[in-house]
């Protein structure tokens, strides 16, 4: 992603093959934002009017959304904003990996994902899909961003004092054992920067945060993507939950 705090994503299976628009988001979606943040998030955890139009007004083109195409429903939307891989060297939370106070930082290879929020897979699926493109078209290759790991407290309660670094890093037949972690294991990010304390409420993460990295693939090919129209690439990322997501029968 991914409240805000990136990620949690609804497990409901999408309804036999679904199809979604992905856009930029815009002013007159934060009514629909504002329901799948209440969906999705606690109070505490969800972001505000005045946090979407911050992001939108800082980086218009980081604020995605994908639509269900038959209603217009707002499923799944990603935030983010370009950073540096030297502020993941230090301790932080994820409110300051996601201020955008400061002058825009245009001159970077990097990009922090501030949230992913999704109440349908194949949504979420597209949206991935449709950024990795764009981002290798502006020319970056990193992506981070900062995970729950749900499966954090009750490890825990199993086994009390257990190195919460361990757990982060444990793995089971080649993938993460946490849910969360295994969920983006599988979307490319592979690499744990780092694992903090008071990252974000999340209870059954214990606060903990994991940042992940995650390298844009295909970065080869990105002098030519630089002269695929944004449309093209919405049109590619459609196959994304096609091919992955098998239609119910």
């Amino acid at each position: 992603m991914i409240q805000r705090k990136d990620t949690v994503l609804a497990k409901a299976s999408a309804p036999e093959q679904r199809r979604f628009r992905t856009r930029f988001l815009r002013a007159d979606d934060i009514p629909a934002l504002l329901e799948l943040e209440r969906r999705q998030w606690t109070a505490e955890q969800a972001a505000g009017a005045a946090d979407f139009r911050a992001r939108m007004a800082a980086y218009p083109d980081l604020c995605g959304g994908a639509f269900c195409a038959r209603t217009g429903e707002l499923l799944s939307s990603v935030f983010a904003k370009p950073t540096h891989d030297a502020e993941w060297t230090e301790p932080g939370s994820w409110a300051q990996s996601a201020d955008l106070g400061g002058p825009p930082q245009t001159r970077t290879r990097c990009m922090f994902g501030i949230s992913l929020t999704s109440v349908d897979p194949g949504a979420a699926l597209q949206l991935l899909a449709f950024y990795y493109l764009y981002l290798l078209k502006r020319g970056y290759s990193e992506i981070f961003l900062g995970s729950p790991m749900p499966g954090l407290k009750r490890h825990l309660d199993r086994h009390p004092g257990a190195s919460v670094e361990a757990y982060a890093r444990a793995t089971r037949s080649g993938l993460p054992v946490d849910p969360q972690l295994r969920y983006y294991h599988g979307k490319g990010w592979r690499d744990i920067v780092a694992v903090r304390e008071n990252y974000f409420p999340h209870e059954a993460s214990c606060d903990y945060g994991a940042i992940l990295k995650a390298r844009v693939p295909l970065r080869h090919l990105a002098l030519l993507f630089r002269l695929v129209p944004v449309p093209v690439l919405r049109m590619l990322s459609a196959l994304a939950p096609r091919l992955a997501m098998p239609a119910a029968r």
